[in-house]
Formats: C-alpha cells, structure tokens, sequence
C-alpha cells in the first residue's frame, strides 16, 4: 500500500474521530465506522492507534502536545484548540513521533490502560500502581523518593538501614511515611492519601500546615490547604484487590473512575447519566461488569469497532 494510501486512511481515521467529539454517533453511523474499519488490517490498526493517542493525549497539556505537532507539515486550516491532539496523529507513518515511553514523559514505570502493576523498590519495599498511573523513582544517599507523575498508587515501605525518609511527591505537596501501608492518588486539583497502617506526614507546597494521618484515617490535599481527616473508606482501596466499590455513584461518575480500565473509550447516554449505581465490580472482567450493569440497571451495553468504542445506554 502507498505512502498516499495511508495518508488518506488516516485522514479518514481523523474525520471520523472529529464526528465522534462533536456529536453523538447515530447507530447508523457507528455501522458505517465499522464497515470502515473492517476494510482492512490496516483501516483496524490506524484507528485502534487513533483511540489510544486520544485517550493519551486528552490529559496532555497544550505546551506538551505542540512541539509534537510543530514536527508535522499540515494545511494552514485553524484548528480549534480542543482539536489539537488530532493533529499528533499524523506522524504515525512519518517516523517522526515519539515513542510511547516518551510521550508519557519519561516516567521509570508506567501502567497501561486495563493494568496493575506491582514493583520492587531497591529498598525491598513494595509499590503497586493502578491502571494508567506513572512514576519516577529517586534514591540518593539522602533520601527515598516517588514521584507521581499520574495517577495512583499503593506503597509498602521498608525499614531503611541509612535512615532515609521515604517521600512520596506530587504536584500538590508531599507525602512522607512514617513506617506504614498507605495509598496516594494525585488528581488535577488535589490528591488523596488513605493509609491502613502506621502513620504519614502530609505537606501542602504552597502552606506551612502539615497533617500526620494515621491508620484507617484518610484526606485529600491540594496546594494551599489540607481537609478535614476522615474515617477509612475501603472503596479507596478496593482497586488493589481486584474491584470498583461504588456507593450512590451516578454512572457518568461511575463510568469516569471505570475508564481507566477500559481500552478505547466510553460514552454514556445523556438520560441515564445520572442514575445512580452501588455495588461491588471486578475491574478485570469488564463483560462481567457490563452484564452486571444491563441485569441490574435496565441499562444496555453496545461495543464497536473491536470494542474500543462503548456506548451505554437506556435499555427500555
């Protein structure tokens, strides 16, 4: 197949990803998507590769996101600002786009959609990241240090024989053990530790207040401030057994906290975006989840284009 040939299915592969953000596919629509992308191998595998680089590219800043753009050649069409991340598509088949660990900045250890992975520190302690999460991992002779690029993670720590703190940063402040098993999400605005023994210091980095929170305590911090210790919430922890604790949770809220899970992306019908769901869901068996949600919820779960595209709707 061209040069030409590729270009044009990418093209195609793009317009119908503008179609996607503008509006809702009618089902008439998303039989056409699939005809399309059933042309060939080639049509399946640009448009897979279309959906992760949104889903990666959603969350990345625009200053991140332009020099990778200023290294394609396209029209001089004004693009509006939302659809920037399209235009990192085009370096696909030109051999000038980054690779995969670095367009995830470069972090030591990464999970992918759908993945939990666990680690061993050099100290011997342990670390589990959820699914789409990212760090960086420092060990000087001072100190022992985690940097949450993204994400979220469950941290284990052992006892050091220099003495060094164990600190986990990030972009709010910083969180330093004090002997314990503890969990970190760090979110735009704020992060949330949850600890289940021993003991953390939380540090905003714009504040003189500082926290110790102990076990079966937890609270969430940003810059400036840190709130209100509460009692544990065991749906906080329940990802690193396997499961989505949810409790009156719309599934618009219910769906954003699944995503990660979940290859490709999902949309959810206006109507029932803020029915409210609880229960118990394993976030390894994802039809498990579906079939869950269409028995208990009169809801009604459709998959396209190999399952990267979800939609979810009324079954009534």
């Amino acid at each position: 197949m061209s040069n030409v040939d590729k270009q044009q299915i990418l093209e195609q592969a793009i317009a119908w990803l503008m179609r996607m953000q503008e509006k809702k596919l009618s089902l008439e629509e998303l039989e056409q998507l699939q005809k399309w992308q059933q042309q060939s191998s080639l049509h399946q595998k640009v448009w897979q590769k279309a959906l992760l680089l949104q889903t990666k590219f959603s969350d990345v800043p625009i200053e991140v996101a332009i020099p990778v753009v200023q290294k394609v050649s396209y029209s001089s069409k004004q693009y509006d600002k939302k659809y920037l991340w399209l235009l990192a598509l085009f370096p696909i088949f030109s051999g000038l786009y980054l690779t995969s660990q670095q367009q995830q900045w470069f972090a030591d250890y990464r999970s992918g959609i759908g993945e939990r992975k666990s680690i061993v520190l050099p100290d011997g302690g342990k670390l589990l990241l959820n699914a789409a999460s990212a760090i960086d991992v420092e060990y000087t002779d001072h100190q022992r240090r985690v940097i949450l690029r993204k994400g979220e993670i469950w941290i284990e720590t052992q006892h050091d024989s220099f003495n060094r703190p164990f600190i986990v940063t990030t972009q709010q402040g910083t969180v330093q053990a004090l002997g314990t098993k503890y969990l970190v999400k760090m979110m735009p605005e704020s992060s949330y530790v949850t600890v289940t023994k021993g003991k953390v210091l939380v540090s905003p980095y714009q504040s003189q207040q500082k926290q110790i929170v102990e076990i079966k305590q937890q609270l969430s911090f940003d810059k400036q401030k840190i709130d209100k210790i509460k009692p544990l919430d065991e749906s906080h922890i329940a990802w690193t057994k396997g499961f989505l604790m949810v409790n009156d949770l719309t599934v618009k809220e219910f769906i954003s906290r699944l995503q990660p899970y979940q290859k490709g992306l999902i949309r959810v019908d206006a109507e029932i975006e803020n029915i409210k769901i609880s229960g118990t869901y394993p976030i390894d068996d994802l039809p498990k989840v579906y079939a869950m949600l269409e028995q208990t919820y009169a809801l009604k779960v459709e998959q396209y284009a190999g399952g990267y595209w979800t939609m979810i709707q009324s079954a009534k």
